[in-house]
């Protein structure tokens, strides 16, 4: 549960920083890809009882949808007023000339403790000007059914990718469940980064001349398709991982729930839900739950340092309305009401977290071990290409469509292919 000192949800300074709105009724729409609905949908009616005249319709997406299809509307002069899009699509977003900068929003009200309050703000820059405001940050870590652990003799945390295989090999062989599993669709394109980092290598990295090239050798790719596959071969994991997209879905996080798998990696906002899920289905008990940071491989454990940005669309017909919105959806209130999942990405606000001992693992990870894309967003690929045949590429050869050798050979190709344009 986030902790902030309380203050109304609608400061003076925004009240006295935007003119009230015309009697006419203005209709914003704002899309939001993450799970919790019911939460904004209720946010959204507070700031429209603050707001007579502004009607905010909230449209929801999948995260693995909402880049293309933004980009795809904002080409046509379409698409939502207010976005919710991730961090590393901003400077993307803002060469495709789909997003508004900030310094021509401003006008319409500044933030309580200024835009340097929020971090990240490096990654809404393209051409010199900010283009979003950072929203919320976090990362993924470890986490750990304790008593499921225990249950198979584990008395240790894994620290290292080869401890963590052979830790889940103890669990299937001492209870018949899982250890670790893993969403192997689309987004196996987090586990995938976290092992190469740890590992010294990268997709893309800086060639020490002014460029960017492939960061990984293919033994380094082969290597990684060859672990993460082991999993369903040697059926530690069940094949059906293969068609989880996200962390969140209900197959992963019922097993955990129910005891049946003992390792998993998420994000923040997942972690909490599985937490909050537990309580209310057993009120009372005490947690089996615990986090830690990410494996090791040959260095320390990396992740990155993610999170969500909001955007107001360069096709707004309301672009002070629009402002509003976002002011009040990066407000310390919404946080603490509503979005309570999320860490926000402010430094005042993220001064007053108070850490469940059960999410210090989290704590650990996002202020001691986590990194930016770096390379994957400074060389103008993208991230989000990159993920789309890193994604691809892996799930043909944990499928067995390919082998890992043939997969890692169309990955590297893919990647010259997308550092060539």
């Amino acid at each position: 549960m986030l902790n902030f000192i309380k203050y109304p949800l609608l400061s003076a300074v925004l009240l006295a920083s935007t003119a009230m709105v015309a009697s006419a009724e203005v209709e914003l729409s704002f899309r939001f890809n993450d799970s919790e609905r019911e939460e904004m949908r209720a946010a959204l009616d507070e700031f429209e009882a603050e707001n007579p005249g502004i009607t905010v319709d909230l449209k929801t997406i999948a995260w693995k949808d909402s880049r293309d299809q933004f980009l795809r509307e904002s080409a046509v002069g379409q698409g939502p007023d207010v976005v919710h899009i991730a961090f590393v699509w901003t400077q993307e977003m803002a060469e495709a000339e789909a997003v508004l900068p900030i310094e021509d929003l401003v006008q319409y009200g500044a933030f309580e403790n200024g835009f340097e309050d929020f971090i990240a703000t490096d990654l809404t820059i393209f051409d010199g000007k900010a283009y979003g405001v950072p929203w919320s940050a976090d990362t993924w870590a470890m986490v750990y059914r304790t008593d499921l652990l225990a249950e198979a003799g584990i008395t240790e945390f894994p620290t290292t990718w080869n401890n963590l295989l052979e830790d889940s090999r103890s669990v299937k062989e001492t209870t018949g469940k899982t250890g670790f599993a893993f969403p192997a669709a689309n987004q196996i394109w987090f586990p995938v980064n976290y092992y190469l980092w740890s590992n010294g290598s990268e997709l893309i990295t800086a060639d020490g001349n002014g460029g960017y090239t492939i960061g990984s050798s293919r033994d380094q790719i082969v290597e990684a398709m060859n672990y993460f596959k082991s999993y369903i071969d040697e059926g530690l994991a069940s094949k059906s991982i293969l068609s989880i997209d996200q962390p969140h879905d209900p197959a992963l996080l019922q097993a955990l729930l129910d005891g049946n798998q003992a390792m998993a990696l998420m994000p923040t906002n997942t972690y909490r839900q599985l937490l909050s899920a537990f309580e209310e289905i057993h009120p009372g008990a005490p947690l089996p739950f615990d986090s830690g940071v990410m494996m090791a491989g040959t260095e320390g454990p990396q992740t990155h340092l993610g999170g969500r940005t909001l955007v107001v669309n360069s096709n707004t017909e309301h672009p002070e309305e629009a402002w509003k919105l976002l002011q009040f959806l990066t407000s310390a209130p919404l946080f603490e009401e509503y979005y309570t999942n999320q860490f926000p990405a402010q430094k005042s606000m993220l001064s007053e977290i108070e850490y469940r001992d059960e999410e210090l693992g989290f704590s650990e990870q996002l202020a001691n071990n986590t990194r930016t894309w770096g390379a994957y967003a400074e060389s103008g690929v993208g991230v989000g290409p990159l993920w789309n045949v890193t994604s691809r590429a892996f799930g043909t050869a944990l499928s067995g469509q390919m082998s890992s050798e043939q997969a890692a050979d169309e990955l590297l190709v893919e990647i010259n292919r997308l550092l060539d344009k």
